[in-house]
């Protein structure tokens, strides 16, 4: 009997020993079952992770796009032309319009962008009186005249043009708007202001350059500023100089082109969006007036002229100016296009007394927003987003980036790293506590066997193992 009584006895010790692990190991697995659901990592999202890594450049080009505007001019003329004496009429020839691109570089309604888009509203009228002269000679003398014989036609023709009563009869408007893309749906597909240039520096025009050579004077430098009346706007950061620029170093330029601005088969909302080009800086050159740019291969057309090329550091570092063409000058030759410097904003600039300026109550909100999204942080993202959208209301990158986030929110909570780490930290407390609590029971049930089984182990009483049996029924 004592025999089985010290067989049997360590045998009760055992069986008792092995749940408290059984209980441990059941408690892990549940453990790891639930934190599998509550950090679910689906291979989609594990896929737009790495997407948003590789897609830094998004993160650039939203920081800076909101700035980048549309610039319009219209010079409209009502003509009063005499085809003969006692013989005039009131005309109104359509109007020559114009686009280009700027950027904000101030939030008070600072904007940078080149000479030649503003200069149909800033030059002399003369250029504009003779165009609307012709025009109106075209349209109200010229069925009369087709009977006389051409000399005689062409005679009269350039009479009228020369006729300094019809040229004193030119009313002209000028128009220099400046527009920024609206949300889609909204009743206007943009915010128009009105601007005014503020300073001016005309494009290099080969007919006024020094008949023996040398530099221009005053310089040509095609820039120009110009000012709205806003606030809070969104602004660009302005490279100090292109003094620390490489050959070879990355960038993109924004703007609107006009070939997609115009664009038939593009309904008006796709229109007003900025389009983004890629490129490097391929070379440095001088200009006409011994001023240092840049050369690029990032693609530029009509309408791009005074969007910034920014470089990976967030930074205007130029301004897309002119481009090469045939030799008929009708065909853009891609791959060799040319950017004026930022030094030269920043001496138009300095020159009237503005100093440029990135940090505003717009741009910190929206580049909080910006680099929550990609990190991860939606729903912070979405509060600045919002935060965005009240100090400037119905911008369409603002839009399109919240809508974004409040889908995501919606259909896909838990890509939110933050929601998954708030409830993953209340999981792991519950499931600690429960796990202690669990390990806890098991352990004083064992410590009681344990107790029973020495106080009967010295008490002697005999026990086989029918005993034990009836004891564990018992228990």
């Amino acid at each position: 009997m004592r025999r089985v009584e010290r067989v049997c006895a360590p045998t009760t010790a055992q069986v008792g020993d092995s749940r408290p692990l059984r209980a441990r190991a059941a408690g892990s697995a549940v453990f790891l079952l639930i934190a599998a659901q509550v950090f679910p990592i689906p291979a989609h999202a594990g896929e737009r992770r790495i997407e948003r890594e590789k897609n830094v450049v998004e993160a650039r080009i939203l920081r800076v796009k909101p700035a980048v505007v549309r610039i319009f001019t219209e010079v409209s003329a009502e003509v009063t032309v005499r085809c003969a004496k006692n013989d005039a009429h009131v005309v109104t020839p359509e109007p020559d319009r114009g686009s280009g691109t700027g950027f904000i570089i101030h939030p008070d309604g600072w904007i940078a962008t080149n000479g030649h888009v503003v200069k149909p509203v800033h030059d002399g009228d003369a250029e504009h009186v003779a165009n609307f002269v012709k025009a109106a000679a075209d349209k109200a003398c010229g069925p009369g005249l087709t009977q006389l014989p051409k000399p005689e036609r062409t005679a009269r023709l350039q009479a009228i043009l020369q006729d300094p009563e019809n040229q004193k009869r030119v009313k002209l408007t000028k128009k220099l708007v400046v527009e920024l893309p609206h949300k889609p749906g909204a009743a206007k597909a943009v915010t128009s202001y009105p601007a005014e240039v503020k300073a001016y520096s005309p494009s290099i025009d080969p007919d006024r350059l020094p008949k023996g050579g040398g530099k221009p004077d005053p310089p040509m430098l095609d820039a120009a500023i110009i000012k709205i009346e806003a606030n809070y706007l969104p602004s660009v950061s302005l490279a100090p100089s292109i003094e620390y620029v490489h050959l070879g170093e990355e960038l993109f330029i924004i703007g609107y082109p006009g070939v997609v601005l115009w664009h038939t088969y593009l309904d008006e909302e796709s229109r007003a969006e900025a389009t983004v080009t890629y490129g490097r800086v391929s070379s440095f050159k001088n200009d006409l007036n011994g001023r240092r740019i840049l050369q690029t291969d990032a693609a530029i057309s009509w309408g791009n002229s005074g969007g910034p090329a920014v470089s990976w550091s967030d930074e205007v570092i130029g301004v897309a100016t002119f481009i090469s063409t045939s030799l008929e000058g009708d065909q853009a030759i891609q791959g060799f296009n040319f950017l004026i410097p930022v030094d030269t904003i920043h001496a138009l600039a300095q020159r009237i007394g503005v100093t440029p300026q990135s940090d505003g109550p717009f741009m910190r909100e929206w580049q909080a927003a910006v680099n929550a999204y990609f990190r991860g942080a939606f729903s912070t993202a979405l509060a600045h987003a919002e935060a965005t959208d009240r100090i400037l209301p119905g911008l369409s990158d603002v839009h399109q980036l919240r809508t974004h986030l409040e889908r995501l929110l919606r259909d896909h909570p838990m890509w939110d790293t933050e929601r998954r780490v708030f409830f993953g930290s209340w999981l792991g407390i519950a499931v600690i506590v429960a796990a202690i609590a669990l390990s806890g029971a098991f352990g004083v049930r064992a410590i009681r066997k344990r107790r029973r089984a020495r106080r009967l182990a010295r008490a002697g009483s005999p026990r086989n193992s029918a005993d034990v049996v009836s004891t564990r029924r018992q228990e």
